[in-house]
């Protein structure tokens, strides 16, 4: 079996016949042969293997064969026949011959949804359930508390859920509505961890009970019964773990270290394990360490007998540009730190803070789909290098770097089209070929001081509001030029998408000065085709900024919610020029053509030195 372990961890020597080369998470081994198979669900059987064989697999490991008379699974059926479905699909129902051998690196591998803050109904949950199980994501977080709501219906304390007491809209999960998510989360091979977030977090909570602070006593008799209401509705059987938040408390919600141990050993006795955030305010006393849910990334201590699982500000959808899922999930590897045994996995995070006007809003506004899709093959691959300098920066395309994240991204837009109907919000970008140039004197092109670094994404930036990562040799000017070239074969009008926010969809606003009439923003960027400014649109809600903008759903602020730009591209060179000033929290910018045909893109000559 060791022979197969590294054949598909990094970007393979030999492409696959077919839909077995689209594969999502891509499989560790792979071995087609000749001929392809007609799906039917009456050709799709079982097979015998030896008991040494479904051990090597491992827990979640599988062996998928399709021969010209049928499709024959053996080891965990759930990932088996997801890995059909994709066939299935991305064949168009003539599958390619072959054998997969595949199993998980990582155990856990999962999303979290804040609905404590925007509520989803269950029918759209159970849409995002149908997708994960897809591509063998098997932990869903519901992260069901939170300032704006406690969203789970309680029935010893109906306060909790009165509208009154609920921002944003009344609705609330009913405790028969949410044992009905995790049956059919079960269903589908899911997990579900419920998440009572406390002591932070419990604005609502506090609204309810006309308290000001959360070490009032009677706090700890009503969480007390919150936990117990909680389990009553569970079996730690299909439910075997609860999260108790306990994250960024606030002076005002922290609790005596007593009252947190006391939850955690009271879900013990009823047979779950808990789960923390991290960091977080720490129940002390306790015999073995809680699984902890990192967020604040590598620069956390970590006890090497305490079980993890990575949540970083990578995996946090909520603030990135969807196209800034491809360097992470290329190049973070999950659970860097810690012996193997405690690597438990990681999450993907949806928080989106802000208020939507609808539900839709947060698939619409958010890579969910395409994240499922990319950090699936993060999730149960592992990484064998962790690169921080690739974490929101792809390789130059002329390193062997560069060949992940392009294979990654040819295999992400092959399903695409497998999401007819659902907001998918990624389009090509590793053909985009810029230059940055550090000045803020008005030159022309070809007279800018290029640098000699080739950027082929299109989300860019100079320096980023995450990660230490920067573009910039000497960070001075205050201002860069992203340039490139663009070859048309004939004169066009075509779809350009350009974006000088990139607004996180959590309190983005309130970091930036608000967008100005007839600017791309405040900051004085500029976008030019060929030395030709190319005006913003319209918008809808110019000069919305401050604390009070995170209650303002947004409207057309961010590229995936708006129609692209029409631009006319003239036949051969094209001259595609932004502007970048320093200024406010995010210094970045998307821009790239959603459909390129006829088109090829060059940096500009790098300046003599």
């Amino acid at each position: 079996m060791k022979r197969f372990v590294a054949l598909l961890l990094a970007v393979p020597a030999v492409l696959f016949a077919g839909a077995l080369e689209e594969l999502m998470p891509r499989p560790k081994e792979v071995v087609p042969a000749a001929g392809s198979w007609r799906y039917h669900e009456a050709g799709v059987s079982q097979m015998e293997v030896t008991a040494e064989e479904l051990a090597a697999l491992g827990k979640e490991g599988y062996i998928l064969t399709v021969s010209q008379t049928g499709a024959r699974w053996a080891g965990h059926e759930g990932n088996a026949k997801a890995t059909l479905r994709q066939l299935e699909k991305l064949s168009k129902g003539r599958l390619p011959c072959g054998t997969i051998r595949d199993w998980p690196t990582l155990p856990w591998r999962g999303m979290l949804h804040d609905t404590g803050r925007n509520w989803q109904p269950i029918g759209l949950l159970k849409e995002q359930l149908c997708v994960m199980a897809d591509y063998k994501l098997n932990l869903f977080q519901w992260h069901i508390t939170d300032n704006h709501g406690w969203r789970l219906q309680s029935k010893r304390y109906p306060q909790l859920s009165r509208p009154e007491n609920l921002d944003r809209t009344d609705r609330f999960y009913t405790q028969a509505e949410f044992k009905e998510l995790i049956a059919y989360a079960k269903a589908l091979g899911i997990t579900v961890l419920p998440e009572l977030d406390v002591p932070g977090h419990t604005a609502c909570f506090r609204r309810a009970f006309g308290l000001k602070r959360m070490d009032e006593p009677q706090v700890r008799e009503i969480i007390t019964n919150l936990f117990d209401e909680l389990t009553e509705l569970l079996d730690p059987e299909v439910t075997p773990f609860i999260h108790i938040g306990s994250d960024e408390v606030k002076p005002h919600e922290r609790v005596p270290g007593e009252w947190l141990t006391g939850w955690v050993k009271q879900l013990e006795a009823k047979g779950f394990k808990v789960v923390a955030w991290g960091p977080g305010q720490n129940p002390p006393g306790l015999e073995k360490p809680l699984i902890r849910q990192y967020w604040m990334g590598r620069q956390v201590r970590r006890p090497n007998n305490e079980p993890y699982f990575d949540s970083q500000s990578s995996y946090y959808i909520n603030h990135v540009d969807p196209l800034e899922l491809l360097a992470p999930a290329a190049f973070l590897k999950p659970c860097l730190t810690g012996p193997t045994e405690n690597h438990l996995g990681a999450i993907f995070a949806v928080w989106h803070d802000d208020a939507v006007a609808k539900p839709e809003d947060i698939l619409t506004m958010n890579p969910v789909y395409p994240a499922m899709v990319l950090y699936s093959d993060n999730f149960w691959n592992g990484r064998e290098r962790d690169v921080m300098r690739y974490y929101a920066n792809l390789p130059d395309p002329r390193e062997a770097d560069f060949a992940l994240p392009a294979e990654l991204e040819r295999r992400l837009l092959a399903h695409k089209p497998l999401f007819k109907g659902k907001p998918f919000p990624y389009w090509p970008q590793t053909q985009m070929r810029w230059r940055m140039a550090e000045t803020a004197a008005e030159l022309p092109f070809a007279e800018l001081p290029w640098g000699e670094r080739i950027i082929a994404q299109g989300t860019l930036y100079p320096q980023h509001f995450f990660f230490s990562q920067t573009n910039l040799t000497n960070g001075k000017s205050g201002c860069v030029w992203f340039g490139t070239v663009v070859n048309s074969d004939r004169e066009q009008t075509v779809d350009l998408i350009a974006d000088f926010m990139n607004y996180s969809r959590s309190d983005g606003r309130s970091r930036d000065a608000g967008l100005v009439k007839g600017q791309w923003n405040a900051k004085g960027a500029q976008l030019l085709l060929n030395g030709k400014p190319v005006p913003p649109p319209t918008w809808r809600q110019p000069g919305i900024s401050g604390g009070d903008s995170r209650e303002k759903p947004l409207v057309d602020e961010i590229w995936t919610v708006r129609a692209p730009l029409r631009v006319t591209l003239r036949k051969g060179r094209n001259e595609l020029l932004l502007k970048l000033p320093r200024k406010g929290w995010k210094w970045s910018a998307t821009c790239f053509f959603p459909e390129a045909k006829g088109l090829t893109f060059e940096p500009p000559a790098a300046a003599q030195k």
